[in-house]
């Protein structure tokens, strides 16, 4: 017959860790005392600490509810002896517990995702591009006094996207790491497992708003006017890299980076319909645009005079001077003559002077150009003879 403890011994059966990972392993110990209980009428308590150790060789039989216990048999020395709980791989409470005789003690271990209390998950970046992008997720499992725990099988699921791993193995800091791809917003959720006791945790991942542009055209646009736009970044994040181009064969206008609304002003070069696009870079580098159309209207020569009137005609030789009124605010860059009686002149102002030669009714024609269009105009001097 084997040697086991006598009546009225008490057993002590600890672990070095009540915490386990589902791969890890750890000492139990049983320590056994002879007269460690006592009794007082009804009453058994147990005192340990009290007595003295069973003999050496004293046969202690170790069962569990989870994982193995090696070896299931052990011989105490000094009244204690130790064996290994190892773990099988899955999750939960392993009932540990020890007999010998009489004396028994049971010891709860928690393995893996049994002794986790918060899985708190993050994101990295958390905001991706509009357009989308990857990120990483990790779920971190904690004990109750916020410690990691290593080999915690942690499942992954997402809302949008597609993950690279859907179950991870915590690492010795407690991380189990995946990562996600997605074109949309994005809610992650880490879980410890499938039980209804599972413990879970979730991270939103966003989208940055697409970075915009605005631009507001003038109310009306003439030929040779200078045409007043706001161009306008939106809310959304940084613009830089900002041009606009007035769809009339100028050179785009370089604007740079933006942060506020900004006026541009343009003389347009043609008339008619023009397509005004502004082009930006976000601070993702991903390029945005946006255009509007603008009719501009030729430009309206006001009047063109010679002085003197016809009512008090010049004669041949005199000074004839010419004006040329322009509405407010317009610009040429030169005017083109021809007086009519066969000689031209180019100037950049829009008073000149010219003589004539000869007597009769002149026309005078002139070509006044604005930003590279022309539009004309006509002035008739009646030209007499000198007495």
């Amino acid at each position: 017959m084997p040697l086991v403890a006598p009546s009225g011994s008490a057993m002590t059966l600890v672990a070095e860790t009540n915490v386990l990972p589902v791969n890890g392993e750890t000492n139990v110990i049983a320590v056994i005392l002879e007269g460690g209980i006592s009794t007082t009428g009804n009453n058994t308590a147990v005192t340990n600490g009290v007595g003295t150790p069973v003999h050496n060789g004293t046969l202690v039989t170790f069962t569990t509810t989870l994982g193995r216990i090696e070896p299931a048999e052990a011989r105490t020395t000094a009244g204690r002896t130790t064996v290994k709980l190892i773990a099988d791989g899955r999750s939960g409470t392993a009932k540990v517990t020890a007999f010998s005789g009489a004396a028994s003690s049971t010891v709860e271990i928690d393995i893996g995702a049994a002794g986790a209390t918060r899985v708190a998950v993050t994101a990295n970046p958390q905001s991706l591009p509009y357009t989308g992008g990857t990120t990483t997720i990790s779920a971190r499992v904690e004990d109750q006094q916020g410690n990691g725990l290593a080999g915690v099988p942690v499942s992954f699921s997402t809302t949008k996207g597609s993950l690279s791993a859907t179950t991870v193995l915590s690492n010795q800091q407690g991380f189990a790491t995946t990562s996600l791809y997605t074109i949309a917003e994005a809610t992650v959720t880490a879980s410890t497992g499938g039980s209804a006791t599972a413990l879970n945790g979730t991270v939103i991942v966003t989208l940055s708003p697409a970075a915009t542009i605005g631009i507001t055209p003038p109310a009306t646009a003439m030929l040779g006017i200078p045409a007043s736009f706001t161009i306008t970044p939106g809310t959304s994040g940084v613009i830089t890299n900002v041009t606009v181009d007035f769809g009339d064969g100028t050179s785009p206008r370089d604007l740079g980076r933006l942060t506020s609304a900004t006026p541009v002003q343009h003389r347009f070069g043609r008339s008619g319909e023009s397509v005004v696009t502004v082009r930006a870079v976000d601070g993702e580098g991903t390029p945005t645009t946006t255009s509007t159309i603008v009719a501009v209207s030729p430009l309206n020569i006001t009047s063109v005079t010679a002085l003197p009137s016809s009512a008090t005609a010049p004669k041949v030789g005199d000074i004839v001077t010419f004006q040329v009124t322009l509405p407010s605010g317009a610009s040429a860059d030169q005017y083109v003559w021809d007086f009519g009686d066969g000689t031209t002149q180019t100037v950049q102002s829009a008073v000149t002077t010219h003589a004539y030669a000869s007597t009769g009714s002149k026309v005078a024609t002139v070509r006044v150009f604005p930003a590279g269009a022309s539009e004309s105009a006509t002035a008739l001097v009646a030209v007499e003879v000198k007495p």
